[in-house]
């Protein structure tokens, strides 16, 4: 009985930390896909030497995108498609589409794209749990750790 006892207080302890190295792990997978969706429409365009862009399935990355040349992602345009994740929200202020020049730069939007990138049962209170993706203007994709809800 006392080891079962034992064993119940174990378990109590341990399913929240699991729970939250889930939660990481999962945000972790999605923003590395976002992040590398990115980095090859940069890469494609300066290889392609013409804009290359990344479209929200949408007008909303959590639906999914589409890496692409031309103005829609359809027939030969499209370099490569993402579909929706799962059980992670993305906010990326409404941007629907990022563009690529032929240098690698990022033409549109205008000004620095964010996204941020969290659970969907995320806590407010949970720390460092969240990812905040930013593209400069040059085109470089940078990562930061940041709170749920922030």
């Amino acid at each position: 009985m006392v080891t079962l006892a034992v064993l119940v207080i174990l378990v109590s302890i341990a399913i929240p930390g699991f729970w939250g190295l889930i939660q990481n792990n999962r945000v972790s997978t999605s923003t590395n896909e976002v992040v590398s969706a990115l980095n090859l429409a940069r890469s494609e365009a300066i290889r392609r030497g013409a804009e290359v862009r990344v479209t929200a399935t949408g007008g909303d990355f959590a639906n999914g995108w589409c890496v692409h040349t031309g103005p829609s992602c359809a027939g030969d345009a499209i370099i490569r498609q993402h579909g929706g994740l799962q059980r992670v929200s993305l906010d990326s202020a409404s941007v629907g589409v990022l563009v690529f020049d032929a240098r690698g730069a990022k033409v549109t939007p205008s000004v620095r794209f964010e996204m941020t990138v969290q659970p969907d049962d995320c806590p407010a209170d949970a720390v460092g749990r969240a990812r905040q993706l930013e593209v400069e203007n040059t085109g470089r994709v940078s990562v930061t750790r940041v709170d749920c809800g922030s």
